[in-house]
């Protein structure tokens, strides 16, 4: 699937293939003409990862070899993990333009009084929201990350409608507010969330609107290249940005483009002048690209964050990434650490999974509360995960250490045939 104008695209790869050498040797070598591109045919221009941008400003401090525009024409400097160094010009908009169509879509209104919790110190996410509530037409607070009790005491005086940042200090928030005897659903007016930088389960969704009774919209970017989708009042995914990038989706395995109901990697490219353009550039997330329209009328296409690529596996079929299964389990008290052990077993035309369970409480392995627990896990894995595995319970040290998330380097593991 792609997603975004190849008009718009054309412009802005002759510009950039005019203005970057690096960018131009990758065309020139694949023999395609940037003002007449087909969506085929980039998919023959390299992909450009995290890696390469690291690697490039190592090897040609500070920028490496992408800019497109002189020194003088820098209007600010933004940086990211890695560190990347993000020089911007004046004419960039920083996904303004697309965060405020996301903020119009939330419900928000003009006036609204946004309070903005995302780091302001060096990594360019609170003041990216920041500008796109402030040109949308709110007051905005810049509350910055930590610093909680004052965070309540700010939100509090100041009768903030709108909360932006990562939903656990949401969460936070109320608990030290409900810790000084403030009634949330009184005194903390909060309306709206604009959730982003962490991963927003159905559970903290439904106690943070327990708590506050606001309406949580999430959203994803990368820091490199922006928004990347946000979700809609409807609350059936995230529509992605029309604004900035040109998305291509690609299936991690064969890197064909993934079709609708299907997962596929983001491959992002910028639209419009950039300092630092990049194109084909690939952050190492998957997607899934989800099928129909949205109630909202809105027509772009509509997306769930899956996970990263590298941990992906494809197993009976279909994609699993260690994410879900850890969201699922955790739905389960006392589970811990988990593997997924996929086999094909001598004179089987198919593969078996099996989900190893670890338990905290290793004596339960053994005893029938443990087995019932398996029976319990197994009874909903297929409409978690898409597939049936059978289930298995264990003592949690049985389980590698390096299974465990965030990596989850041996969560999915392929056992030999005997």
């Amino acid at each position: 699937m792609i997603a975004g104008s190849l008009e718009r695209l054309r412009e802005t790869l002759v510009w950039v293939v005019a203005r970057v050498p690096f960018y131009r040797e990758r065309f020139t070598a694949a023999g395609i003409d940037p003002a007449k591109v087909t969506a085929e045919e980039l998919r023959r221009i390299p992909l450009l990862r995290k890696a390469d941008l690291v690697r490039t400003q190592r090897e040609r401090p500070p920028f490496g070899e992408l800019l497109a525009v002189s020194r003088e024409e820098f209007a600010s400097l933004h940086t990211s993990p890695g560190p990347i160094f993000i020089p911007r010009i004046a004419s960039e908009r920083g996904g303004t333009p697309a965060l405020v169509k996301e903020i119009e879509a939330m419900g928000v209104r003009r006036g609204d009084v946004a309070h903005v919790t995302l780091n302001y110190h060096i990594m360019p996410g609170g003041l990216r929201i920041h500008r796109a509530f402030e040109h949308f037409g709110c007051l905005v607070i810049n509350g910055g990350v930590g610093n909680t009790e004052m965070q309540v005491q700010l939100a509090r005086a100041y009768g903030a409608t709108v909360y932006a940042g990562v939903p656990s200090f949401l969460r936070q928030i109320g608990i030290v507010a409900r810790e000084q005897g403030i009634d949330l659903r009184r005194e903390m007016p909060y309306r709206v969330a604009f959730s982003t930088a962490e991963k927003l389960t159905p559970e903290l969704r439904a106690e943070l609107d327990d708590m506050f009774g606001v309406e949580l919209f999430d959203h994803i970017g990368e820091a490199q290249i922006g928004p990347v989708a946000g979700e809609c009042r409807a609350h059936q995914g995230m529509h992605l940005s029309e604004n900035d990038l040109f998305c291509e989706f690609l299936d991690p395995e064969s890197g064909e483009p993934a079709a609708a109901g299907g997962v596929g990697e983001l491959i992002a490219s910028h639209l419009g002048p950039r300092g630092l353009p990049l194109v084909r550039y690939a952050p190492g997330d998957a997607y899934r690209l989800l099928e129909g329209d949205c109630p909202c009328g809105n027509p772009q296409p509509r997306v769930e964050f899956f996970g990263q690529v590298g941990t992906i596996r494809k197993v009976k079929g279909v994609l699993i990434h260690p994410i879900a299964a850890a969201d699922y389990l955790a739905r389960f008290p006392g589970t811990g650490r988990f593997q997924i052990v996929v086999e094909q077993r001598p004179g089987e035309s198919f593969e078996r999974a099996t989900v190893r369970v670890g338990l905290k409480d290793a004596a339960l392995a053994g005893a029938e509360a443990g087995r019932d627990l398996a029976r319990r896990i197994a009874g909903g894995i297929k409409g978690a995960l898409l597939i049936q595995m059978d289930v298995e319970v264990c003592p949690e040290d049985e389980i590698p250490a390096e299974a465990a998330g965030p990596g989850f380097a041996r969560a999915i593991v392929t056992k030999s045939a005997a």
